[in-house]
């Protein structure tokens, strides 16, 4: 298999999560670790209610937080639909914000992580992935989870949800 998508720079990231979200419909969005704003811009434009996170500042529609991921859950009481995890790259700091955000999670609520199959060594170097994608492994193990890792782009993008909301139709004549 080739991965040309690789250097494609219209295929993103940005574009496979708002496209999940348009399909399934979300009423509210957090984003941990914002880069440039234009995943968090882009989902803006579909869900009511955005927040970001980040430790530098970053011009984007949406509520804004500046500070750290842990920062950000001491003082938070919200929950959220659809969370993408994209913040400090090292395992310890993913596993973290992945427990912190899985507590505000909605029901039938995604959570996505990005930098979780990192394509080649070079990826796991801080400036990439870090060691973050390792949180993968630890997280497949957990019987309440199901996760997807989808070898997309260089990085890699992990979908989540509880299987606790899984949608099932039960017959009305049982």
């Amino acid at each position: 298999m080739t991965y040309a998508f690789l250097e494609d720079s219209s295929f993103n990231r940005s574009d496979m999560i708002y496209n999940i979200i348009k399909s399934i419909g979300c009423e509210s969005y957090l984003e941990l670790g914002l880069y440039d704003g234009n995943t968090i811009n882009k989902i803006n434009t579909i869900v009511p209610h955005c927040v970001g996170v980040d430790i530098i500042p970053v011009n984007i529609t949406g509520t804004f937080f500046l500070g750290t991921t842990d920062d950000f859950f001491k003082i938070n009481k919200e929950t959220f639909d659809i969370i993408f995890i994209d913040a400090n790259h090292s395992l310890k700091s993913a596993e973290k914000d992945f427990n912190n955000s899985l507590k505000i999670l909605n029901k039938y609520g995604i959570i996505f992580i990005h930098d979780t199959d990192p394509i080649s060594e070079k990826y796991t170097l801080q400036g990439y992935c870090g060691d973050s994608y390792k949180l993968i492994d630890m997280l497949n193990e957990n019987k309440e989870l199901n996760c997807i890792t989808l070898p997309v782009l260089a990085a890699g993008l992990t979908i989540i949800n509880r299987k606790s909301d899984r949608r099932s139709f039960i017959y009305a004549n049982n």
